[in-house]
């Protein structure tokens, strides 16, 4: 069975790839966590607001 292993410095490159594209893709992850925390704050604030009467929600027909 033949394998194929690429150079050492392929190796290195692509190494360092995968861990670019690792950092890059936590901080995406790390961005919408914090998105989705301030989504739920402003939810839990809409929700009081509305509950006491700071704001007017139309009634549905």
């Amino acid at each position: 069975m033949d394998l194929f292993i690429p150079p050492l410095e392929e190796q290195k490159a692509i190494a360092k790839y995968i861990k670019e594209f690792m950092i890059s893709s936590d901080s995406g992850m790390e961005l919408l966590q914090q998105q989705i925390e301030k989504l739920k704050e402003y939810k839990t604030t809409l929700i009081n607001s509305a509950v006491t009467g700071k704001i007017k929600v139309p009634e549905v027909a």
